[in-house]
């Protein structure tokens, strides 16, 4: 038993027309995305670099914080990762283009995307997931209150700009948000893209709205949707998903289960669990009710509280937000008008209220 690092030693020296493209693939795939690429793999689709030239490059980057700091969430392993990637027979040939990374603070949008395409022409469209801003995360937020957040919408153009742009058979897949966008890009492509699709995967991103799912346009790709959940998940639980639900194995627990170099790999398969742990779905229950007890305007209202106290801060990331913002962030939510207070503390009453009813 491993994970992705163990599965390139193991499976590194087999290509693509040797061993087909697997689950444990695109989770590598997903997970290299969010390496910064900027100025080293081509915004153009059809401009493509090898993956060991783009490694090479990067290399020489090393020293620039841009490249080598990804901040508090994103794990330093995706670096021994891509390496392992670009000394092993199986991903040093792929090639990569199409790299975007745009962060939008006026339409609170975060999207990142990379295509690669291997020997047989078989492309791989990769989102990543919310990265270390704190845009990003407003925009996951936002997926409580709003029917299409930005990234879906980007994700769906660039999906039909890497198909008219290349041949091929299609997979596509991302995690956290990645897989989301991932979800909802093939869903909505229409049908001549989608009849190319081979693959979707969805690592531990959250799901989509029940009334989405029952739409022709998902239905028509849900048995090539697989979404994927570690068993103590509390990011891969939200919303709804669709039939093919695998329960994932991690070494880590609660919400450190996000972490894709925790998720248990034996061969070329992420090792399954019959079900998530009670705790698990103990806290989708409650989240479920808290959603439903919580109308429209309410959770747009707790977003705004949430996130206005955030960049009273100043901080554009995560990474810089540290103990001496604590003063700034209490000082914000005292001086909030009396709306807000109310609506800050009711929801963290009905937060409170549910857990302790489904204990």
């Amino acid at each position: 038993m491993g994970n992705i690092l163990d599965y390139i030693d193991w499976r590194g020296d087999l290509t693509f027309d040797k061993e087909p493209f697997g689950e444990v693939d695109a989770l590598v795939l997903s997970t290299i995305a969010y390496v910064e690429f900027d100025k080293i793999v081509s915004e153009h689709i059809e401009e493509q670099i090898a993956l060991r030239d783009a490694f090479e490059t990067l290399s020489g980057y090393m020293d620039d914080p841009k490249y080598r700091n990804l901040g508090r969430i994103i794990p330093e392993d995706v670096f021994i990762l891509f390496e392992k990637m670009a000394k092993s027979k199986r991903y040093a040939t792929l090639r990569m283009s199409g790299y975007i990374n745009r962060v939008d603070e006026n339409s609170e949008g975060q999207f990142a995307a990379l295509t690669l395409q291997n020997d047989e022409n078989d492309i791989y469209v990769v989102f990543r997931g919310t990265d270390d801003t704190i845009v990003g995360w407003k925009e996951d937020f936002n997926i409580a209150y709003l029917d299409v957040i930005p990234s879906q919408e980007k994700a769906l153009l660039y999906l039909k700009a890497v198909a008219s742009n290349l041949r091929g058979k299609i997979w596509i897949m991302g995690h956290s948000k990645g897989g989301n966008v991932s979800v909802y890009s093939a869903s909505l492509c229409g049908k001549r893209i989608q009849r190319r699709i081979e693959g979707v995967y969805n690592w531990d991103g959250p799901g989509l709205k029940a009334e989405f799912l029952a739409l022709d346009v998902y239905q028509m790709i849900n048995e090539k949707v697989h979404w994927y959940i570690p068993y103590e998940s509390m990011i891969g639980t939200l919303l709804c998903h669709g039939t093919n639900e695998h329960i994932i194995g991690s070494t880590k627990r609660g919400i450190m289960q996000h972490d894709m170099f925790s998720w248990e790999v034996m061969g070329k398969q992420m090792i399954r669990k019959e079900s998530l742990s009670r705790e698990a779905m103990l806290a989708h229950l409650a989240i479920d009710e808290v959603m439903v007890k919580m109308t429209n305007e309410q959770r747009k209202q707790f977003v705004t509280v949430i996130f206005d106290a955030l960049a009273a801060t100043e901080a554009k990331t995560l990474s810089e937000i540290s103990f001496k913002h604590f003063g700034t962030l209490i000082d914000t939510v005292k001086n909030m008008d009396a709306d807000s207070r109310k609506t800050l503390g009711e929801m963290g009453k009905l937060v409170l209220k549910t857990v302790r009813e489904n204990r």
